[in-house]
């Protein structure tokens, strides 16, 4: 009996002692599980709440375009402005390094274009950025510079309907010395003493009094006038001089007159060249034609593709014919190839 109950009470003892055990394991265990499901309810919070930032970032701008309409699209012209402009300046940069190592006459027709603008743009820019910098002038420069955006501003910063309207003003500005040049050029014709030359000249000449143009091979029969007496740019008279400039929107006062004419007629010939060495007109986008067409003399406005794509193809052949001693010719050639274009006659008297 004593030997039963001594096996009895050692089993009990044994059994509690593995409870015991097992107790801090179980209890561990539980621990482990709650510390898991509240890490993954935290995990979850904090996903909710990073996701519900991102989408809060990502509308933002639309909730402050729904607020603010005005001051988002300031923002916008700004913003936008100002990386096309760095763009630029960084080509810009890049044709200068090249044209200093390899030459001008390397430079693409983009970066010809690029020559041009860019020194005007930098020159109308430097002021608004400089006072810009200055403490509290934010609130008054960028009001103004929208509201006088073609005096303060380049194309850049403007919209599609204020790039037609200023282009379409400037255009009109300069189609009004063209009947004064056209009356210089007829002046001229009785002191051509060759008299093949005189004939071939007074028939391009009457086609233009009658509303048409001359053909492409006249004016190139003519091209000698233009490197001698009377059109060459040393023989030019002064008021013959002065309309020639204001035909290609150059200033009227500023001197060396023949000097800037003459690099104005270089520059065309040097795109018209870097145009034929990149595959013709047929590889210009529509709105590198229409700056071409502008620069040159016509207005592309509500001219048609084919339009375009033709006439340019005609200024070109002529300006084949064109060297550095007859440039004369194709600084005469938007009287030549677009008086009487009918674009033109509309933006004059409309």
């Amino acid at each position: 009996m004593y030997k039963i109950l001594s096996r009895t009470l050692v089993c009990k003892s044994v059994n509690s002692l593995e409870a015991l055990k097992c107790a801090p394991i179980r209890r561990s265990f539980v621990k482990a599980e709650g510390e898991t499901e509240k890490r993954g309810k935290v995990a979850n919070l904090k996903r909710y709440w990073f996701s519900r930032y991102i989408n809060y970032i990502k509308n933002y701008e639309r909730t402050l375009e729904q607020r603010f309409p005005r001051t988002m699209q300031v923002y916008r012209v700004f913003s936008v402005g100002s990386r096309d402009v760095y763009a630029d300046l960084k080509r810009f940069i890049t044709a200068i390094k090249k044209q200093g190592s390899i030459g001008v006459n390397s430079l693409t027709r983009e970066e010809l274009q690029l020559m041009y603008t860019m020194p005007r743009d930098l020159r109308k820019l430097s002021p608004l950025f400089l006072l810009s910098a200055l403490p509290f002038t934010n609130y008054v420069i960028f009001p103004l510079a929208l509201y006088f955006p073609r005096y303060l501003l380049t194309p850049h910063y403007w919209t599609l309907q204020q790039k037609l309207e200023f282009m379409l003003s400037d255009h009109r500005a300069r189609l009004k010395h063209n009947r004064p040049l056209f009356r210089c050029l007829q002046a001229e014709l009785k002191n051509i003493k060759n008299e093949a030359l005189r004939i071939k000249w007074r028939d391009a000449i009457a086609c233009l009094g009658s509303g048409t143009h001359p053909t492409t091979q006249n004016i190139i029969a003519c091209s000698k006038l233009f490197s001698g007496p009377p059109y060459s740019l040393n023989n030019l008279k002064r008021k013959h001089l002065k309309e020639l400039l204001a035909i290609h929107g150059m200033s009227l006062w500023r001197p060396f007159k023949r000097k800037r004419l003459s690099e104005r007629g270089m520059l065309i010939l040097r795109m018209d060249r870097a145009i034929i060495r990149e595959g013709g007109v047929k590889e210009m986008s529509n709105e590198a034609m229409r700056w071409a067409l502008s620069f040159r003399g016509v207005n592309p406005a509500n001219m048609s593709i084919e339009s375009m794509r033709s006439w340019l193809e005609q200024w070109l052949i002529v300006s084949e014919s064109v060297d550095q001693n007859n440039i004369s010719l194709l600084l005469h050639s938007p009287i030549l190839l677009a008086y009487n274009h009918s674009t033109n006659w509309i933006l004059i008297y409309n």
